[in-house]
């Protein structure tokens, strides 16, 4: 019986000692100055945790965000890994500030802290560096000693082209490169603000542009080499030169958090520090060319396109109306694609000027889509008319370096009895002739409005006549 009480108070204990190895709660340095964060966290080895609560209400303190990390701690051939929640806490006020003991509930489980104080002093002068400040009023003790590792990251702008006509798509993109072996190691710093400078200094003047709005953005996994990365696509753009100007790139660079790490981690003390790294990428330029001379050199599209057609039907009668879509499709600016070029106004179809359509998409650095011209087209006379001969649509192809043209292949086949006053009965001549079936048709005579005027002068005679002869009776 003893021996199984005290097996008992064994494991309670065991359990206990555990259970207090799994989290542990850390504090930050307890004298900062008045402009610098105070910092409570939460270390969990091996998983995070799903829900942490009660991080404390510290008078004097302001609670502000909460950071959370993954490190990897190596020792010979055995890894471990550790989980860090930090609270951060801003300072109101110079002076001494109590934090009460208190306790954590993690995953429904409660660890708890003792209470600490700090110290709060004035401001780090400018030109300080903080971290010096910091270390010079903390024990030499309490501060561990950080080693820079050296990580493999790069910042690249890529422009898969160096030499483009005028008109031509040149695609452009931004990537940041980090290798999976250094990924906690670096942190997005500031990231808003610096994606709008760095788009304002990759802008040309002398393009149009088509630019792709991320919601998001999601790593992807790539090799190089035998290396495994995770890349970022921070920026993506599609360009289409309007001058004979070369689009020069200038070097852009994106400010990383880049992290030190404790030369002896461990869980009870502060195992990362970060600091600010620039990453550059390097200048880029295109050389564009002037397109050959053509008469329509300066309205043609330029690209790679094709062109599909479509009648609603292909035989009509006299003075009846078809549709026709003509639909170009393929890689360039979509959005400039102009309409078919008319080759002379036909009498025998009556053509109107087309509705426009279009869809594009910017997919792997290539802006492809499509643009459709509904026509409206009504037959004036009998007979066959290809469509060939009324219009045609100009192109420059860069691939091949030459001018190209897209015709319909399709004809129109207008049958039937040519009935000359169709056309007007077609018509909406106006309300004046739609209330014509209504009214009557029987003639009136001319003499009519005489014998009218002639009786209405008569009566106003008589009633003269009454007013003057009581108006005298009434002096009498």
């Amino acid at each position: 019986m003893k021996k199984g009480v005290i097996f008992f108070l064994w494991f309670f204990c065991w359990a206990a000692w555990g259970n207090a190895q799994n989290h542990a709660i850390e504090y930050g340095p307890t004298v900062i100055p008045v402009d610098q964060y105070f910092t409570i966290s939460l270390k969990s080895p091996a998983t995070r945790p799903a829900k942490v609560e009660g991080f404390p209400e510290v008078e004097g303190l302001q609670k502000s965000t909460q950071k959370s990390f993954t490190t990897t701690i190596t020792r010979g051939t055995k890894k471990s890994v550790v989980y860090t929640l930090t609270q951060q806490y801003a300072p109101l006020r110079e002076g001494e500030v109590v934090v009460k003991p208190f306790t954590l509930l993690v995953d429904g489980k409660s660890v708890a802290a003792p209470g600490v104080k700090v110290k709060v002093g004035a401001a780090v002068p400018a030109g300080v560096n903080p971290k010096d400040s910091l270390a010079a009023t903390v024990p030499a003790t309490a501060v561990p000693e950080f080693v820079d590792v050296k990580e493999n990251a790069f910042l690249t702008l890529h422009v898969p082209t160096r030499r483009v006509f005028v008109g031509e798509a040149v695609p452009v993109s931004l990537w940041f490169y980090v290798a999976d072996v250094d990924l906690g190691l670096l942190d997005f710093f500031e990231f808003e603000a610096q994606i709008g400078t760095i788009v304002q200094q990759l802008k040309q003047r002398s393009a149009l542009e088509e630019v792709v709005q991320p919601e998001e953005i999601h790593p992807e996994k790539i090799k190089i080499g035998e290396k495994a990365f995770t890349r970022y696509k921070l920026y993506e753009a599609v360009l289409f030169p309007i001058t004979p100007q070369p689009l020069r790139f200038p070097a852009v660079s994106l400010k990383m958090t880049k992290y030190k790490v404790a030369k002896d981690p461990s869980l009870l003390t502060q195992n990362r520090l970060p600091e600010i790294k620039a990453y550059p990428a390097q200048r880029r330029e295109v050389s564009v060319r002037a397109l050959p001379p053509h008469p329509l050199r300066d309205q043609v599209a330029v690209g790679e396109y094709r062109v599909e057609e479509q009648f609603s039907r292909k035989t009509i009668s006299l003075n009846q109306n078809l549709v026709y879509h003509f639909k170009v499709e393929g890689e360039g600016n979509i959005r400039t694609l102009p309409s078919p070029q008319s080759l002379h106004v036909s009498s025998e179809l009556e053509i109107y000027s087309p509705e426009i359509r279009q869809s594009q998409q910017i997919s792997q650095g290539r802006l492809v889509g499509s643009k459709t011209f509904r026509y409206f087209i009504v037959g004036r006379q009998t007979g066959e008319f290809p469509l060939a001969e009324l219009f045609q649509w100009v192109f420059f192809n860069p691939v091949t370096a030459r001018y190209d043209t897209l015709r319909p292949s399709l004809t129109v086949q207008v049958r039937g009895q040519e009935d000359q006053n169709s056309f007007i009965r077609a018509q909406d001549v106006g309300d004046f002739y739609n209330i014509a079936a209504t009214e009557s048709n029987e003639l009136i005579s001319v003499d009519q409005f005489k014998e009218v005027r002639l009786y209405t002068n008569v009566v106003l005679g008589i009633m003269l006549g009454a007013a003057l002869f009581i108006f005298i009776l009434k002096r009498k």
